[in-house]
C-alpha cells in the first residue's frame, strides 16, 4: 500500500486539485482531505485513489534496499517550468 503522503505528492505532481482527484477516484472530497491529513480510511478507498493516479500515468515505487517509497511521473505530463532547477 502506498503511504498517504506519497498519494498527495502524486496529486500535486500531476497538478490536479483534491476535488478532481475525488471525482477521478469516485470518493468524496472529504475523503481525499482525510487521506492527505493521514487520517484512517478504508484500504479499499486508498486503492481506488491509487488506481486513479496510476490511470493518469503515475508509477508508484515501493520501498526497498534501505530506501523509502516514491513515485515517477512521465515527462510528457510535466511542463517546462516543472523541469527547471
Amino acid at each position: 500500500m502506498v503511504p498517504n503522503e506519497i498519494l498527495r505528492a502524486a496529486r500535486v505532481a500531476l497538478g490536479i486539485n483534491q476535488s478532481m482527484l475525488a471525482e477521478l477516484s469516485g470518493v468524496g472530497k472529504r475523503t481525499i482531505l482525510r487521506i492527505e491529513r493521514n487520517e484512517r480510511v478504508a484500504v479499499r478507498t486508498l486503492q481506488r485513489v491509487q488506481a486513479a493516479l496510476e490511470a493518469r500515468g503515475v508509477e508508484f515505487i515501493p520501498s526497498g534496499d534501505g530506501k523509502g517509497p516514491g513515485l515517477r511521473i512521465p515527462l510528457s505530463l510535466l511542463s517546462r517550468d516543472d523541469l527547471r532547477f
